[in-house]
C-alpha cells in the first residue's frame, strides 16, 4: 500500500461523512469535506507520478473514488432537494454508461486504457464546482448556469467517450 493509493481509499471514507454533513443540513462542513476530498484526488495523482507509484490497484482505486465522491455528493444534493433531478439523473447517466462500456470492452478482452480526455476532465471540474458552488453559495440565483454548463459538458463529454468506446469496439485499437 502507498500514499497514492491510501489517499484514494480516504477519498471514499471521506464521501460517508460528507453524506452524513449533507443529510444534517450541516453544508459548510460538507464543502470543507468535499474540498479535502478534491484536494487529496490532486494529491494522489501528484504523489503516484512523482514518487513514480502508480500502480494497477491505483489506477483502479482513483477512478472509484472519484466516482463515489461525485455521484454520491449529487444523489444526496438532489435528494435534498438542492440539485434537480434532471442534472443528477445526466450526471449519473453518462457515469453509468460510460463504466458499463467500460466493463464490457475489458469482459470482452479488449484493450481499453482507462485515460480521461481533456473534455472529460472539464466535465468533472464543472460538475465539482457546481457542488461547491451549491454548498458555498446562500444565493441560489445562478444555479441555472452552473447546472446547464455541468449538463451540457457532461451530455458532451459523455458522447465522447461513447464514440471511442466504439472506435475500440469496431477496430480492435487501444484508446
Amino acid at each position: 500500500m502507498n500514499i497514492p493509493n491510501l489517499l484514494s481509499i480516504f477519498r471514499i471514507f471521506v464521501t460517508v461523512f460528507f453524506i452524513i454533513a449533507v443529510d444534517h443540513r450541516e453544508f459548510r462542513i460538507a464543502l470543507y469535506l468535499f474540498i479535502i476530498q478534491g484536494i487529496s484526488d490532486l494529491l494522489d495523482g501528484f504523489f503516484a507520478r512523482v514518487m513514480d507509484k502508480k500502480t494497477n490497484l491505483g489506477a483502479f482505486l482513483d477512478p472509484i473514488a472519484d466516482k463515489v465522491m461525485l455521484v454520491s455528493s449529487y444523489l444526496v444534493l438532489y435528494l435534498q432537494s438542492i440539485i434537480p433531478f434532471w442534472v443528477t439523473a445526466v450526471v449519473l447517466f453518462r457515469d453509468l454508461v460510460v463504466s458499463s462500456g467500460f466493463l464490457v470492452l475489458y469482459k470482452l478482452s479488449y484493450k481499453v486504457k482507462l485515460s480521461p480526455s481533456l473534455l472529460g476532465k472539464l466535465t468533472t471540474a464543472f460538475q465539482v464546482a457546481t457542488v461547491i458552488y451549491i454548498l458555498w453559495s446562500n444565493v441560489r440565483a445562478y444555479e441555472l448556469y452552473f447546472f446547464s454548463a455541468t449538463v451540457l459538458f457532461t451530455i458532451v463529454s459523455g458522447c465522447q467517450y461513447v464514440t471511442r468506446g466504439f472506435s475500440v469496439f469496431l477496430k480492435k485499437e487501444n484508446v
